[in-house]
């Protein structure tokens, strides 16, 4: 008994207490094993804890328990996740009234945010070695750089958002990011489809000879480059002319004349060829944006790779007449872009379909369930993902009506009605995941580094354990809003929960420093100035 820790010899103490205020020093010496001189300092310092009508609470074994709960889970889902320094921290647990509990100085819970993250590296690690299989899991990659200071690469697992690098590097040649990549991807436990990224060099060649997969544009940059040069001119000269409109108008108001009235009738027709001039580029970039799928929008049959071409000719055509009038030099340069990368989006389209067979040949080799599947399943449930992910209107009507009628073909069709309900349910399953595995953009990327800037400025800069700990808690604790983690996702199978294991292999919580001499406030004197 004598060995047994503070936390449980106060705990030993504080029962006997409760049982019989007014036993003895000695008779609680003798019940619990630990010397009178122990006791008696115990209960000194049980007493001086006792200050508020909770204290008590936190005597017991299971006020102590919800303690470290809190203590630990305030650390770490507002110090490390949220980027909230130690002195916020401190401030919050003697608010609290914690601080003769608990050890709440600024020093004391930084010592144990550097013991949390290093349980979490050390679970990371072990996960990590437990994820690998027998078999190759299929993956499609997203690459990109994100920028604060020194270049962060950052390669997800678009389909899952699992990261497989997050390291900040002096430069992104392809040499380093290889150096990055080497480092997880290997054949015997990886088969990487696909790598989606914004055309880079260096990541081209990445996909190419390193991952040894087609390198897939990304449809959000190709976008966006029109958007940048001709959806920003259009904006800028309508801007102008209604502008200039006003002030006609005013003038006009003050001065009656008819020349101004000409000039006013004259912008007015140039604004309505511009409003007709702005729906045809909308309307063009909806077509681009709807045109890359694997399935038609206004059929719901299959696309495949070699008729994407042929079907993005209209709207390409379309945006090049009105590339002459509104900024012209980088308009034609974002077109002539878009030119060069359709065979890429035709390979993107030929991958995903390759995958579907290999994956539905291994699932079934019945030629009914296979047409059935390919024809009627998977255009439903394609558009319904499409429908839940997107958040522009006008899309999100075009693919909820798409999701609409191959609904109804897949009820139509008689191999429907031949499934039984888990039969159905099954196979749901594996067409959302094999949906889901069709990315055409790194928007994952993006939404990373939009949750790295908040704490890359909350901590004024990363250290390489500080973005280590924040990669294992993306991978293995975010959750979606279906309460999957992204480790989860990829390997299809549940991982312990993170927090629970920091809890259940951190140590005691430090008790607070009992100081035995008040401290005294520094007086400035004239003689305490230096001559």
């Amino acid at each position: 008994m004598i060995n047994t820790s503070i936390r449980e010899r106060c705990q030993s103490i504080w029962q006997c207490l409760c049982e019989k205020t007014q036993q003895s020093i000695r008779t609680i010496a003798k019940r619990t094993g630990i010397p009178k001189s122990s006791v008696a300092r115990h209960q000194r310092a049980i007493k001086s804890r006792l200050q508020y009508p909770e204290s008590h609470l936190w005597e017991t074994s299971e006020g102590q328990n919800w303690l470290r709960l809190l203590v630990f889970g305030v650390i770490y889902y507002f110090g490390i996740k949220r980027g909230i320094g130690a002195d916020s921290l401190s401030e919050f647990f003697h608010s609290l009234r914690l601080e003769k509990q608990i050890s709440c100085s600024a020093s004391a819970l930084r010592q144990l945010e550097v013991q949390i993250k290093e349980k979490i590296i050390a679970y990371g690690a072990t996960q990590s070695e437990l994820c690998k299989g027998e078999t190759p899991i299929s993956i499609c990659v997203g690459g990109d750089e994100t920028f604060f200071g020194l270049p962060i690469l950052v390669a997800i697992e678009l389909a899952s958002g699992f990261i497989f690098t997050e390291t900040q590097c002096e430069n992104r040649t392809y040499t380093t990011w290889w150096e990055q990549v080497s480092g997880w991807f290997d054949r015997e436990h990886w088969n990487c489809r696909v790598l989606v990224s914004d055309g880079a060099k260096a990541l081209v060649k990445l996909a190419v000879s390193g991952l040894g997969c087609p390198s897939v544009p990304d449809l959000f940059h190709l976008l966006y480059g029109l958007s940048k040069s001709m959806g920003t001119a259009i904006a800028r000269q309508r801007m102008q002319l209604q502008k200039q409109e006003h002030t006609l108008q005013e003038q006009v108001k003050e001065k009656p004349s008819s020349q101004v009235t000409a000039k006013i009738l004259e912008l007015q027709t140039q604004l309505k060829t511009l409003e007709t001039d702005h729906q045809d580029y909308q309307e063009s970039l909806h077509t681009l944006s709807q045109t890359v799928h694997p399935f038609s929008l206004k059929t719901g049959e299959s696309q495949l790779g070699l008729e994407l071409p042929a079907n993005l000719q209209a709207p390409l055509a379309t945006l090049a007449r009105l590339s002459q009038n509104y900024a012209q030099t980088t308009s034609v340069a974002a077109l002539t872009r878009w030119q060069q990368q359709i065979p890429a989006l035709s390979n993107a389209l030929h991958a995903w379909w390759l995958w579907v067979m290999e994956s539905l040949e291994a699932q079934t080799q019945d030629s009914d369930t296979q047409h059935w599947v390919l024809t009627y399943l998977l255009p439903w449930v394609y558009w319904h993902q499409q429908t839940e992910k997107t958040r522009n209107p006008q899309l999100k009507q075009s693919y909820q009506k798409a999701r609409e009628q191959a609904h109804k073909r897949l009820l139509e069709a008689g191999f429907t009605q031949s499934l039984s309900n888990i039969q159905q349910q099954q196979w749901i399953d594996w067409a959302q995941w094999m949906c889901a595995k069709f990315q055409r953009t790194s928007s994952s990327v993006e939404g990373r580094n939009g949750y790295l800037s908040a704490l890359h400025h909350a901590n004024r800069g990363f250290t390489e354990q500080s973005l280590k700990v924040l990669t294992i808690i993306h991978n293995f604790d975010l959750k979606r809003s279906d309460g999957t983690t992204a480790a989860q996702r990829l390997f299809g199978k549940p991982f312990p929960d993170l927090f629970d294991s920091i809890v259940l292999n951190m140590s005691e919580l430090p008790r607070p420093r009992q100081s035995q001499k008040t401290p005294k406030s520094k007086t400035l004197t004239v003689h305490s100035v230096p001559s």
